[in-house]
């Protein structure tokens, strides 16, 4: 079971790559990122609230900057170990972000990182505009 997403964003592609793999990029819910964006390096965020204790962590299977990573991806060790795949492309006035998450062993798993991921990438177009003042 996989996810598909395209989005386009009015940011360069270069742009949208560093600000992905940048452990600046915090986008709420997580309250910390830690990311080596290197084959073989981790990535790690976390959500500490007053509620809420959660992380993921992965390791990269490619990285092609400004161009293509490629990761794994697992929540609380749970042991569903899926992979993310992203494409940054330019395309006229910005990117087209083109993401595959797939091995999602549940429908019930998949639709959540589903809606996880719309919010994400809500929050990231939010994030840069306010960082950046918008625009390519």
């Amino acid at each position: 079971m996989e996810i598909a997403k395209s989005i386009e964003m009015p940011f360069a592609a270069e742009v949208v790559y560093q600000t992905w793999v940048s452990s600046d990029t915090v986008i709420p819910p997580a309250t910390s990122m830690d990311i080596n964006p290197v084959r073989g390096g981790h990535y790690r965020l976390l959500m500490e609230t007053a509620e809420l204790s959660m992380r993921n962590e992965g390791r990269f299977l490619e990285v092609n900057p400004g161009k293509h990573v490629r990761y794994t991806w697992e929540w609380n060790g749970d042991g569903e170990v899926t992979e993310i795949d992203v494409t940054f492309v330019s395309i006229s006035g910005g990117t087209e972000v083109r993401l595959r998450h797939s091995g999602f062993r549940s429908d019930e798993s998949r639709s959540m990182h589903d809606a996880g991921w719309d919010g994400y990438f809500a929050g990231l177009i939010a994030h840069m505009s306010e960082k950046d003042g918008g625009g390519a």
